[in-house]
């Protein structure tokens, strides 16, 4: 894969990470954006998709592996969307590209879990800014 998010600080209690289902034929990179889903299951996140956190750890689609532990609490290093450019304090969502952020929308942001966070940086289209992620807080 490619434009995996960088953890460059872990908050809260290591990340706080949250244990949850994955297929055991997929493969997921570390640093993988992921999608929650009914059932408490996790997948690569798709764009506007409820979002869960971030890979802590590599799973193969050979692995037989059906865990995985999920970054929730963080600051991460994330790559902007081809044609989004990232505005400092602005919420981020996950983008149509994979591992990818664009900024969110009106509507995005309404819908709460669909929010990646807040950008600490502003970044042009395609590059990479630093993301407060905190996947779970109550607004």
């Amino acid at each position: 894969m490619a434009d995996e998010a960088v953890i460059v600080t872990l908050l809260g209690n290591q990340g706080d990470p949250v244990e949850y289902t994955c297929s055991a034929t997929t493969a997921i990179a570390k640093g993988e954006l992921l999608k929650i889903s009914n059932s408490s299951t996790v997948a690569k996140a798709t764009a506007a998709s409820y979002f869960a956190g971030i890979a802590a750890s590599e799973k193969t689609a050979t692995d037989g592996v059906t865990k995985i532990a999920v970054i929730t609490h963080c600051v991460a290093l994330l790559t902007t969307g081809a044609a989004e450019d990232m505005t400092f304090g602005e919420p981020v969502m996950v983008g149509a590209a994979a591992n990818r952020v664009d900024l969110a929308t009106g509507e995005t942001i309404d819908d709460l879990p669909k929010v990646v966070g807040m950008a600490l940086d502003t970044a042009t289209a395609g590059a990479q800014g630093t993301v407060l992620i905190n996947v779970g807080r109550i607004n």
